[in-house]
């Protein structure tokens, strides 16, 4: 598997279409931040995205898709300064007929949300810029996310048979798809993936993490199968991962601990074991210094949230 898909493989399935609206402005949505990305697309018209951090609102026009990390509230409007109201709010104006607009000025936006796992994530996940914005050019460049962008937008506006399996779907094939097509408009030197992925000595050291989390790897076995002296891969592999080597390898050990405990019934001992710890209580802790909690408690946390997640989601269209 490559680091792609297993960034990917720790997006939880099952991603929900939470909203399908036509806005005539002025109008504004709010959007918390709360566990899960957002992923918005502006299928007619055109907003205005406000970040906490941004020094002014950044225009998403039409055609674009935009893609906002975990945890970073966000607001969308037209006009710029136009006020806001919860996500929840105006998607249920919309689905009882209130908010809906045939305005040839209104916004057209499909929003989307899917979960990812906050507790143990893939190492790399944290190296996500807290917006990726594709304009519809970039798009329109990429035929497999074009298209797969336009099978999402029918699904969404309609009420065919098998709608609440098929859009889940679609949504898990377009953010693979927008990932890839950002990862290549990413300038070299830019530092983060792209370079990682480039330099063949890191990711060649990566590919070895992944495929032996077991092995009891030290600095200077990375190094040297990365074909550099021991200072250069340190600093490099810092500069491009954020974390040193060794802190990246138990990151991604409790990665693979943390979806054992979500998909299988193993006993924290046989994972333990499974991911290269000689001994259950150094596994715990471990798992409890990055995660913040036991491996018992991720476990039963995680099992009552999915429990929450299987009540269907309702459309908004």
């Amino acid at each position: 598997m490559d680091v792609l898909s297993e960034i990917l493989s720790s997006v939880r399935l099952g991603s929900a279409v939470i909203g399908y609206a036509r806005l005539a402005p002025p109008w504004g949505i709010a959007v918390d931040p709360a566990r899960g990305a957002a992923i918005h697309l502006v299928q007619n018209g055109n907003c205005w995205l406000r970040l906490p951090d941004a020094e002014a609102p950044i225009n998403v026009s039409e055609g674009d898709i935009i893609l906002v990390a975990s945890d970073v509230a966000h607001a969308l409007s037209n006009p710029a300064d136009a006020p806001v109201a919860p996500i929840a709010t105006m998607l249920s104006k919309v689905a009882a007929g209130t908010g809906c607009s045939h305005s040839i000025e209104a916004t057209t936006l499909l929003c989307a949300k899917f979960s990812l796992d906050e507790g143990a994530p893939h190492p790399m996940i944290s190296l996500l810029p807290p917006l990726i914005h594709l304009t519809r050019v970039q798009i329109e460049a990429n035929p497999s996310l074009h298209l797969v962008i336009e099978l999402l937008r029918l699904e969404a506006a309609s009420d065919m048979t098998g709608h609440d399996i098929a859009a889940p779907r679609l949504l898990d094939s377009a953010l693979v798809f927008l990932l890839r097509a950002w990862l290549d408009s990413q300038p070299v030197g830019g530092g983060g993936w792209f370079d990682a992925l480039r330099d063949k000595g890191i990711a060649r050291a990566l590919r070895l993490i992944h495929e032996a989390p077991t092995e009891p790897w030290t600095v200077n076995e990375l190094a040297k199968r990365a074909s550099q002296s021991r200072a250069t891969f340190a600093r490099r592999f810092t500069r491009l991962m954020r974390v040193p080597p060794l802190t990246y390898v138990a990151r991604w050990r409790v990665n693979l601990a943390a979806r054992a405990l979500r998909e299988t019934n193993q006993t924290v001992e046989e994972i333990a074991h499974t991911v290269g710890y000689e001994s259950a209580p150094s596994f715990s802790q471990a798992f409890n210094r990055i995660v913040g909690q036991s491996p018992g408690a991720y476990r039963n946390s995680f099992r009552m949230s999915e429990r929450d997640a299987t009540r269907p989601t309702p459309r908004t269209d």
